[in-house]
């Protein structure tokens, strides 16, 4: 599978596209991601099964923080989710005449196991996942982020105190979580053990 630069400059142009998210169960290949911290930010993978996800991620049960350790790895929906939702990206009539089959997203993605180069900026969860799946590295959250969007939403979100309570509630609540089952996954392991 080559990469279209073609395509990713053309996607960096046109502020029109916006990827669209259904949170229902995935199928073998389909590009996934789940919310952090409230919407934050989202953790992207390609699912193979309930027990393959494939996607960059730290060693340190997927925490964003972990970036001096991250490379493509494989895990499970379960340890990827961390009692978050999954959201399956849906495709445009154009896009998808364009993307690649569930064979050569899932050779892909496996192919790929172990690479190291991770950049938040410039190679991270969501440009992998989009590689895979539509051969483009592309990250919209990071376009947001260079376009200046993200910055007018955090400032209208601290701006209106219901909209801003909001967001705290919803990221205490992924934030716990998350915590609830990485203590789930350390009793588990401990248990095992013994």
């Amino acid at each position: 599978m080559a990469i279209d630069v073609h395509s990713l400059l053309s996607v960096l142009k046109d502020e029109k596209i916006a990827a669209h998210w259904l949170a229902t169960r995935p199928q073998r290949g389909d590009h996934i991601r789940v919310r952090r911290l409230g919407g934050l930010y989202y953790h992207h993978g390609i699912y193979i099964s309930d027990r393959e996800v494939i996607t960059f991620a730290g060693d340190d049960d997927h925490n964003p923080f972990d970036w001096w350790d991250t490379k493509v790895r494989a895990t499970s929906l379960e340890l990827f989710l961390q009692g978050g939702q999954t959201e399956v990206c849906l495709y445009t009539i154009r896009e998808r005449q364009q993307l690649c089959s569930i064979e050569e997203t899932v050779a892909f993605a496996r192919a790929c196991l172990g690479n190291e180069k991770y950049s938040l900026l410039f190679h991270n969860c969501e440009h992998f996942s989009n590689a895979c799946k539509q051969g483009i590295y592309r990250s919209q959250q990071v376009e947001r982020i260079l376009r200046g969007q993200s910055l007018h939403d955090a400032l209208a979100c601290l701006d209106d105190p219901e909209q801003r309570s909001r967001w705290w509630d919803e990221a205490v609540s992924d934030l716990k979580k998350q915590v609830l089952s990485k203590i789930k996954r350390d009793l588990e392991a401990k248990m095992r053990q013994e």
